[in-house]
């Protein structure tokens, strides 16, 4: 379903955030359960189900996964064999098939084809943990690629996401996009994310504005400047952090 030829090409993509993350131990020793919506072949989780410390010798953390798609057949069978990971057949707009709180959900190449972004979100949200953190790697059917503008519309793309209309549908659904992680390089047509879950719940999308989600403390300083001076979110003026702790303006 997703945009590679082949689920090696496909792993290999997300292997920069999974570098990124591999730095940081205390983060990784927070987390106990993680699940892969839209899991495909299976080849994230499956890092995840054997992934180990940096000690010497490296220790495995034996978190409990799950590989949750609406096609299991496509996971690779020895996948399906490692005792910590799980696999459920479902459909991840409306089925929450992980029986636990989950504390690290991550979703690539998948959140392009929900038909609901807003309440599925919303769901996720009432499923993790609070500081549980979402991971979301999402292409752009409308983006700059070698300098030239692209508009294109794939089988079951609804919607174009850009950093400001994902980073509300998150605050608004209570993730904290405050203390967040953006990215989007230029002439590249992913735009990433990874946002923890607050102790405050989901609003109603119908009725919170850019200033309720300031009042809620969910947005980030150059966002909520932004929208003092303005009223509204003008993107080329928010600076966002990436999980390299650097900063970025996200030009596209």
């Amino acid at each position: 379903m997703g945009l590679f030829k082949n689920a090696d090409e496909s792993f290999q993509h997300s292997q920069p955030i999974r570098d990124l993350l591999y730095q940081y131990d205390s983060f990784l020793d927070s987390l106990e359960v993680i699940a892969d919506y839209g899991c495909g072949a299976g080849f994230d989780i499956e890092w995840w189900a054997t992934l180990v410390t940096r000690d010497d010798p490296p220790e495995p953390r034996n978190y409990t996964c799950y590989a949750v798609d609406t096609n299991t057949k496509q996971i690779e069978p020895r996948i399906k064999n490692y005792k910590n990971l799980f696999v459920f057949e479902a459909d991840i707009e409306i089925d929450q098939p992980v029986p636990r709180e989950i504390d690290l959900l991550w979703c690539r190449d998948t959140f392009q084809y929900l038909t609901n972004p807003l309440n599925t979100l919303r769901m996720w949200n009432e499923n993790m943990s609070v500081n549980g953190m979402l991971i979301l790697s999402i292409p752009q059917s409308i983006h700059y690629e070698n300098n030239r503008l692209n508009n294109i519309s794939r089988n079951g793309w609804y919607y174009n996401y850009n950093v400001v209309n994902l980073m509300y549908m998150l605050a608004v659904n209570g993730f904290d996009c405050r203390d967040a992680y953006f990215n989007k390089d230029e002439n590249d047509m992913w735009l990433y994310a990874a946002v923890y879950k607050s102790e405050i719940s989901p609003l109603n999308p119908k009725t919170t504005s850019w200033h309720d989600l300031v009042d809620a403390n969910l947005l980030n300083k150059s966002t909520r400047m932004c929208i003092d001076r303005y009223g509204y979110v003008r993107q080329e003026e928010i600076l966002t952090t990436w999980l390299d702790k650097n900063f970025y303006k996200i030009k596209e």
